[in-house]
Parts: C-alpha cells; sequence; structure tokens
C-alpha cells in the first residue's frame, strides 16, 4: 500500500482537493441529468472519508469500495462493502492497508489490494461476518495502486506505476506492451485498452501499439466498463464516455468531487463523493 507521504505526493499529482463538501448534496433531493434524461440521487451510504474503489458484486448487489480510516493528517485504506438494502458498511478483513479492488463476476470472485499484495476471495456464500479463512494470498511483496478484470486480473503496483498480468498459474507478468507508468488501466467490449499517465487519456486499439490521445480531461480518478462494453471516466467536473469516432470524451453526468466509479445490473450509475456513495436513478424527485 502507498505510504501516508507517497500517497500525499501521487494524489496531489493525479486528484484534485476537494472543495468544501456540500452537505446538503446528501439530504436534499435534486435532479440530475444522465445522458440528458433526470435522474435521482438515492444515498446507498454515508458518513465515509473518501471512498475510492467502487466495485459492484452482480449477483449479490453488494457494493465493495476503498476508504480512509486515519486522520486527517495520515493516510490508512480499509476495504469495506454494503450489502444490499442496507447502508452501514462491513469490513473485510486480513487486508493490509486495502485500496485496490477488482470483481470477477463471472465466476463469482473478488480480489483485494493492498501494501503487501494481493488477495482473493470467493462472493459466493460471504458471511455477514467475514471469515478470515476464506481470504486467500495470491500476490506476495507488491504495493497495489488499482487493478482491473477482464478474462484476467491486471494490476498496476506503487510506486512504478507499472502494469502486470496475474496468469491462470498465479505467476505475474509485466505488461511491457504498456510501458509507461500508468494510473488507470481498463479494457472495454471491443478488446481496446485506456491508459491514463501524467499527460492525459489513451487509447490503445486492439491488436495495436499506437496511442491515441483523447480530447478533454486530462486528470482522472477511475475508469469503468459499463455491461455494455463502454468505457466511463471520472473527472474533476463530471462523467465522460469514449466517443470512439472523434477521439473525445462526452460529458455525461455533471458533477463534482467523484471518487469512485461503478454500474449496477441495470447500468445505472453508481459514484462516490468525498463522504458518501451514491446511486443515480431514472425520475423525476418526488
Amino acid at each position: 500500500m502507498v505510504s501516508s507521504i507517497g500517497l500525499a505526493v501521487i494524489l496531489a499529482a493525479i486528484l484534485y482537493v476537494c472543495a468544501t463538501e456540500t452537505h446538503n448534496e446528501t439530504h436534499k433531493c435534486e435532479d440530475i441529468l444522465v445522458h440528458d434524461k433526470p435522474h435521482k440521487k438515492h444515498i446507498v451510504s454515508k458518513g465515509l472519508n473518501r471512498p475510492y474503489q467502487l466495485a459492484f458484486d452482480k449477483h449479490e448487489h453488494r457494493i465493495f469500495f476503498s476508504h480512509n480510516i486515519g486522520s486527517d493528517n495520515e493516510d490508512e485504506f480499509e476495504i469495506g462493502y454494503i450489502e444490499k438494502n442496507q447502508m452501514l458498511p462491513k469490513t473485510v478483513a486480513s487486508v493490509i492497508n486495502g485500496f485496490a479492488i477488482a470483481v470477477d463476476n463471472n465466476d463469482d470472485v473478488i480480489y483485494y489490494g493492498g501494501s503487501e499484495g494481493i488477495y482473493k476471495e470467493n462472493l459466493k456464500g460471504m458471511e455477514a461476518v467475514n471469515d478470515t479463512k476464506k481470504v486467500h494470498e495470491v500476490v506476495k511483496g507488491h504495493n497495489i495502486w488499482d487493478m482491473f478484470y477482464k478474462h484476467a486480473l491486471y494490476f498496476i503496483t506503487y510506486p512504478t506505476q507499472h502494469l502486470y498480468k496475474l496468469t491462470s498459474k498465479n505467476e505475474i507478468e509485466r505488461q511491457k506492451h504498456v510501458h509507461e507508468e500508468i494510473y488507470q488501466f481498463a479494457i472495454d467490449g471491443h478488446d481496446d485498452t485506456f491508459i491514463t499517465n501524467e499527460t492525459g487519456l489513451f487509447l490503445i486499439k486492439n491488436e495495436t501499439k499506437e496511442r491515441i490521445l483523447y480530447k478533454g480531461p486530462k486528470v482522472f480518478r477511475a475508469i469503468e466498463i459499463n455491461n455494455k462494453g463502454t468505457a466511463y471516466f471520472s473527472g474533476k467536473n463530471g462523467i465522460y464516455v469514449a466517443n470512439k469516432t472523434h477521439h473525445a470524451l462526452d460529458l455525461v453526468v455533471k458533477v463534482k468531487n467523484i471518487f469512485g466509479l461503478a454500474f449496477d445490473n441495470d447500468d445505472n450509475i453508481i459514484y462516490s463523493n468525498p463522504h458518501a456513495i451514491v446511486k443515480l436513478l431514472p425520475g423525476k424527485c418526488d
């Protein structure tokens, strides 16, 4: 996991200083446009401290996330999750400084990344009280920055910001075709790759090495692929979707201070702000 000093430095470079949180956002009902259609905010959980790395369990409808449990001056991250129709989070045990999360919804497996490696757990039969015996270590000695799952687990290490792949034999392979130091990585439904680095967002088309710079925002906190295979990005002033025709980002939702991003089974957007996890549901406020 990232040290408190290291995390502060790198987050200062790629994240945004949070403006004073408008707590009214979590209490008042207000319409918000998603793809130009009215939606209402449903508060999934609140009272959190910078929930990152949202991930959705499509079978049990759990929302996983990492959040800071340290003081305002020191970052100490922990992985938690919220059960369907509940607001109080539960804690995933045995992951020191848990920061990164990736879900394999086909095989009902979740991966947790922390300061000492990567851990794996079967989502089926997860008990209300986390059973540490069900969490198995699969990668040792790597400080995990971010993870993504498609057919295999990909992960980014800190502080090198290098991309690796976990093979079926639990061996790790450096992904040398992504030679840059990167912050996020994702593969969309066309098997095209998106990466972010200090200069912005790039597309690497399937079976090519050419980098295509995307027009629009340059700094992001998350990339997420929806159920249709479309890539979405959380930027400084909203959530964007990849426009592959013009190699640009189109604004989908105008909302500030987003930390994490995910989609439920119906492709409703789930996002987190500095203190809450919110789901956007179709329809106008009552």
